[in-house]
């Protein structure tokens, strides 16, 4: 950008703002110059935190929305406004998702009455009623986001985009970028430190993963699909001299790897792990393993002994050691991590994508080059390599240049394993072997 626009930043203006605030947050003065120059809106803004307080996921996920909306319409060149939603918005119930406007399950104001009229407890202690199919906060208001579209939004250039779960940056702006811990990212760092051992998840279910920045520019490709659907549904009522069907139907893409490109929860997993013994972190605490289990009991199970057992052992060394021990209270945030994220890892959903695919084959082919958002040819081995390397660098902060110490560290952690696993074997042994000669005494 530096060498082809070096006047970049000059072009460029940050204005304040705070989605849980009226009007955004934004200074009046502000306002008016977004009126006057703005001709393009992406609203990616969203609390993503799938178990977000009620109130606050419904000022940042539908409030903001609609006083963005509002915003817009007062825009006088405004070209396209994109909102960016979620392919899960519209799961409770429902196995198969299409690139259509569902019913909300309530719309945004009859919500915010019922908010507005209760404390935080209270709405804590009735979540879970006003929820009804829906598995989190996040998915539920983002449902009923779409439906504001629709009434805010009305004759607006307004498009919607719904990725599946959003993973590392494939190419840009560099290989392999996250920046958070959030869904599968969240199981593969756990993972890569030794941390997360099992999970609950459907080996055979698809883990409808997409690349960060495939989603970015598709979102960028919509916006000006939406600009020039809209041209034509203008060019059309104008020509018709009729006001009958001028009502602009906003067009919604669902942005999925499942209908192209579909990974399982096992593929994910066994390549993940192949990478993370490739190029392990220095920061790993124990092996990598993970079992992934369908069952509730087995999984329960398997937590207790490659979690609970381990983690009170560590602590309990610490404390004799004079450290703080951590590792419990971790398993205890793992634990409310992989049951959120195991209504998605247990389920596979059909979603449709024609517009999607009618968006792409639309592009030149110099732009498909430019804006790559065709998940079909995407090599998920070779994507998981780059995925595993931006997990170390960007959230563990662990170097590639120190592979070469990581891999020694881990055939250490390797050995440990292994002796503590014979020594318990040699243990239950030796306590069979002993039940066993009393059984034999007795009889």
């Amino acid at each position: 950008m530096k060498k082809e626009q070096p006047n970049f930043l000059e072009k460029m203006s940050a204005v304040i703002g705070d989605c849980s605030l009226p009007n955004l947050g934004i200074a009046e003065q502000y306002q008016e110059i977004l009126k006057n120059e703005v001709n393009i809106v992406l609203h990616s803004a969203a609390t993503v935190r799938f178990d977000e307080h009620l109130r606050i996921a419904v000022k940042i996920n539908i409030h903001a929305l609609q006083d963005l909306l509002k915003l817009s319409r007062h825009m006088k060149n405004l070209k396209s406004f994109i909102h960016i939603s979620t392919a899960y918005s519209n799961c409770a119930g429902r196995k198969v998702v299409d690139e259509v406007f569902y019913k909300p399950p309530i719309n945004g104001k009859q919500l915010t009455t019922i908010i507005d009229c209760l404390d935080d407890d209270y709405i804590t202690n009735i979540t879970p009623s006003i929820l009804g199919e829906w598995p989190n906060t996040y998915a539920m208001t983002k449902a009923i986001a779409e439906g504001e579209v629709l009434i805010h939004g009305k004759n607006l250039p307004v498009g919607v985009v719904r990725p599946s779960m959003i993973v590392a940056t494939d190419t840009e702006p560099v290989s392999g970028w996250i920046n958070n811990f959030y869904g599968p990212t969240g199981v593969v760092a756990a993972t890569g430190l030794g941390v997360m051992r099992c999970m609950r998840a459907d080996p055979k279910a698809i883990a409808d993963i997409v690349p960060g920045d495939y989603v970015s520019n598709a979102v960028l490709a919509a916006a000006w699909d939406t600009h020039n659907q809209w041209k034509e549904h203008n060019h059309s009522i104008n020509q018709s001299n009729s006001l009958e069907n001028d009502y602009f139907v906003s067009p919604i893409f669902n942005f999925v790897s499942s209908s192209s490109n579909p990974v399982t929860w096992d593929e994910f997993s066994t390549i993940n792990k192949k990478y993370g013994y490739t190029i392990p972190s220095l920061k790993a605490i124990w092996p990598i393993i993970l079992i992934l289990a369908k069952n509730k009991y087995k999984y329960l199970f398997l937590c207790f002994f490659l979690h609970t057992i381990p983690g009170y052992f560590l602590d309990t060394l610490a404390r004799l050691t004079g450290k703080t021990p951590k590792l419990m209270d971790g398993y205890r945030k793992l634990e409310k991590f992989a049951d959120v994220i195991s209504y998605f890892s247990l389920r596979s959903w059909i979603f449709h994508d024609k517009n999607t695919r009618g968006l792409l084959s639309r592009l030149s082919k110099q732009d498909q080059f430019l804006f790559q958002f065709n998940i079909s040819q995407l090599n998920w081995d070779d994507y998981f390599y780059r995925h595993v390397c931006g997990i170390r660098m960007y959230i563990l902060k662990d170097p590639l240049e120190t592979i070469s110490q990581g891999k020694k560290h881990i055939q250490r952690l390797n050995m440990a394993y292994y002796t503590l696993l014979s020594i318990f074997a040699a243990l239950v042994m030796y306590i069979v072997y002993g039940l066993f000669l009393i059984f034999m005494k007795s009889n």
